[in-house]
């Protein structure tokens, strides 16, 4: 059986999967798993050749793929109908709000199962706040709070090198989608219009979301295009904020000199809205090895697997009950219960992939002129007109 996954671990991540196969195989001896992990840009690429893979083409038998991917890939075929391989399958022990994204749109059949979920929120040393900030949480609220406490901090470490308030959670040190939907969703608007039939993407209230977001970077607030492994982080006290999806137990814990503190995302508008990205598991309906397939499906989202898989990734157990009992596990992570109150999805449907693709383009170009100095509102608000079209076109053709 081939298994393909995402660098989720990081450097780890060859060796984290390795311990689950391991694992696995204890109790299937006679499964055969091999592991291929690639980023998240080159697995969507080579999605579309499941369908009609090549000769030289590795076909895998398992993939790991983002909630929002399921309806493009059972429209596309290429995922298998898991209901009809087991129909005893129940999405009833996990969370709700993961549930929408495993099904084929229009109907009750399981093409995808939910395996662990990020969430964001906003972390910070206690240490470095306490010098700028009499009430942090207060001050972390809103969004302008944090400009403020951002501009504090920055004349508060001036003196350290390579110093920035806030640590880019993006590994390749751009703009982050995943980061900017929740400014967006903040202001009060969505990608899509409810009925998913129009795309709000060229509204003023996206664009000011977008900006929120992009602020940081033109503020020199956060550094931009530069690896994460060039600077320093938050533990290391090169920064004193992180904006991010993981939940930090490894990281955060047992650490008396760097005490960190989670709060909501600040809002930018009435309330806090997080973000939520769910990864599911999803068997090649081309695959060669479908029993195996679903027997290891089955295998990672028992309860016992799945929370110790996520505990390594620092991510969230789907299964309600086994969520619960993380966040009980310590007063920091209590915070979550609100937080995923507050969280927000993308839409499972065919063409979100590619919108998501379509914005990461142009918040990469963003980027690249905000290190360039060339930046203006007016550039980005054309490419984000222009992406609108494009997405008007795609809505046209697939979701009309």
């Amino acid at each position: 059986m081939i298994l393909w996954v995402m660098p989720d671990s990081g450097a780890r991540t060859k060796t984290d999967y390795q311990k689950l196969v391991t694992r696995f195989q204890k109790e299937y001896p006679e499964a055969e798993v091999t592991v291929q992990v690639f980023t998240r840009n080159v697995l969507w690429k080579k999605i579309f050749m499941l369908k009609y893979p090549t000769a030289q083409e590795t076909i895998p038998d398992v993939v790991q793929i983002p909630h929002y991917w399921t309806a493009l890939l059972t429209r596309a075929g290429v995922a298998e109908n898991l209901s009809q391989l087991d129909p005893g399958l129940s999405l009833v022990p996990y969370l709700s709000c993961l549930k929408p994204h495993c099904y084929k749109p229009g109907t009750k059949d399981l093409y995808s199962l939910p395996w662990w979920f990020d969430l964001s929120a906003l972390h910070y040393r206690a240490d470095h706040l306490r010098l700028v900030s009499e009430n942090p949480e207060e001050d972390l609220s809103t969004w302008e709070g944090l400009l403020e406490v951002c501009a504090r901090l920055k004349k508060q470490f001036a003196d350290v090198e390579g110093y920035y308030p806030m640590q880019n959670s993006d590994w390749r040190g751009s703009l982050s989608t995943r980061s900017t939907f929740m400014e967006i969703w903040g202001r009060g608007t969505d990608l899509f219009t409810p009925e998913l039939r129009r795309t709000l993407i060229a509204t003023t209230e996206f664009k000011r979301g977008v900006q929120d977001y992009i602020t940081l970077a033109l503020k020199e607030y956060m550094p931009i295009l530069r690896e994460r492994g060039s600077l320093g982080t938050m533990m290391t006290g090169k920064a004193s904020m992180l904006m991010s999806r993981k939940q930090g137990v490894s990281s955060f814990a047992g650490r008396k000199a760097a005490p960190v503190r989670t709060v909501p995302v600040p809002r930018t508008g009435e309330k806090s809205v997080a973000y939520l990205s769910g990864m599911n598991l999803m068997m090649n309906s081309a695959g060669k090895d479908k029993e195996t397939a679903l027997k290891f499906i089955k295998w990672c989202v028992r309860p016992d697997n799945q929370s110790a898989h996520a505990a390594t990734l620092e991510a969230f157990p789907a299964l309600e009950e086994s969520f619960k009992q993380l966040i009980s596990s310590s007063k920091r992570l209590k915070i979550y219960d609100g937080i995923l109150a507050s969280a927000h999805t993308l839409p499972n449907i065919t063409i979100t992939g590619t919108v998501v693709e379509i914005l990461n383009k142009v918040l990469a170009m963003a980027a690249t002129e905000i290190v360039e100095g060339r930046f203006t509102q007016v550039s980005l608000d054309r490419e984000l007109d222009q992406a609108a079209k494009e997405v008007e076109y795609l809505l046209s053709l697939y979701e009309g």
